[in-house]
């Protein structure tokens, strides 16, 4: 028989996403797991998208993406950020922002290059820097405060590290790193001439003032950031996978050149949706954010009455719980045995989150609180069995 898998390949088995979301839909689970709302986004984006599609735009959009997209992040991070980015030759729309940080880093990586990673990682970022031949530096966000040491960081950087991926908001932490850390990388960067890949996909989740911090902002980035984020958290859409780059020239023709070997284009109506979307962001972002602030509220409280230590999360859409009042098992163990007995909820064990294993907490689960308030809440009657 044929050997089907390449090399490449076998280190990596099923997500944690893919194997417990699987179980919980077989066991009928209420799924506070995977990170995606179970609810609808604004109708004014799917009219827009409709509209698209009455109007003919069905066939391939140009591979950088379609203009009127392009032309509305432009203005948007101009706004938002007080950059000034060419739509024509600085911004790709991709296939969400997993493709978008697989082109990325596919790009600019030769074999033997070191990435440094933050962890708790989320699960894309090492397989695809070791296939592309470059080797993953964890620095770990210590609990319970999740931060990272600077010396450590100081110490990661030498003259075989290419890359340095920031992703704050921090999926699965809540994490959302300050001016402090920010500067730090930043000045590491600038002293060792490293290129910052970020991931920003939960800019727009933040609480209690929490401010995000652009990196491609800051002194001396601008041309040395790849900014990676996505319209499928802010907008509740995450089943139309638009995500995109924006990066120098060099940069973007080298994502491009990964982008049209992989797919090519992205879909062009919902393309049009989320021009439309990100052209009225001011109006359709706060009631969705306020609704999920009252649910960051809503589940903090619970849990922390069900007798969960909470970490109370800055941004994202995710919290973590230490759940050491009710067992001392290891997080998986005890995140399949709330799967599969008479709970029946599914949560996510943060400690599948790490490369290095000895320096990973095993008493976290991450729970996601972008849900309808019914399975919210049925959610957390379940848990409260756990009181006994």
């Amino acid at each position: 028989m044929p050997q089907w898998m390449s090399r490449k390949l076998r280190p990596y088995s099923a997500s944690i996403f893919d194997s417990l979301g699987r179980k919980a839909l077989e066991k009928k689970c209420i799924n506070l797991g995977q990170g995606f709302p179970d609810f609808d986004g604004p109708e004014p984006i799917k009219e827009a998208a409709r509209k698209a599609i009455a109007e003919a735009h069905n066939q391939y959009a140009p591979l950088p993406g379609v203009p009127v997209m392009n032309q509305a992040l432009a203005e948007k991070y101009a706004a938002e950020a007080g950059l000034e980015f060419d739509p024509k030759r600085e911004i790709t729309v991709l296939n969400g922002a997993t493709e978008a940080m697989y082109a990325a880093l596919t790009a600019i990586i030769e074999p033997g290059d070191e990435v440094i990673v933050f962890e708790p990682i989320y699960d894309t970022y090492v397989p695809t820097i070791e296939m592309s031949g470059g080797q993953a530096v964890p620095i770990p966000l210590v609990a319970p405060e999740f931060r990272f040491d600077p010396d450590r960081l100081r110490a990661a950087f030498n003259e075989r590290t290419k890359a340095i991926i920031i992703n704050t908001p921090h999926n699965p932490t809540g994490r959302v790193f300050d001016e402090a850390e920010m500067g730090l990388v930043r000045d590491l960067c600038v002293a060792h001439d490293v290129i910052a890949v970020t991931d920003e996909v939960y800019e727009h989740l933040l609480f209690d003032q929490h401010r995000h911090i652009h990196m491609a902002a800051m002194e001396g980035m601008r041309d040395r950031t790849i900014t990676i984020s996505s319209t499928a958290k802010t907008f509740s859409m995450t089943g139309w996978k638009i995500g995109y780059t924006i990066a120098p020239p060099a940069a973007t023709e080298a994502i491009r050149r990964l982008h049209q070997f992989i797919a090519f284009a992205v879909a062009t109506p919902f393309q049009w949706g989320m021009a439309e979307a990100i052209q009225r962001r001011d109006s359709l972002i706060p009631p969705l954010h306020a609704d999920l602030a009252a649910k960051r509220e809503r589940i903090c409280a619970a849990l922390s009455d069900i007798g969960f230590k909470v970490i109370r999360p800055e941004g994202t859409f995710f919290v973590l719980a230490d759940f050491s009042a009710f067992s001392d098992k290891p997080d998986l163990e005890f995140a399949m045995d709330l799967l599969e007995s008479e709970v029946a909820v599914a949560a996510i064990p943060i400690s599948v989150f790490y490369k290095h294993q000895d320096e990973a907490p095993f008493n976290y689960l991450r729970f996601c609180f972008a849900k309808k308030t019914e399975t919210l809440d049925a959610g957390l009657e379940r848990l409260a069995r756990l009181k006994g």
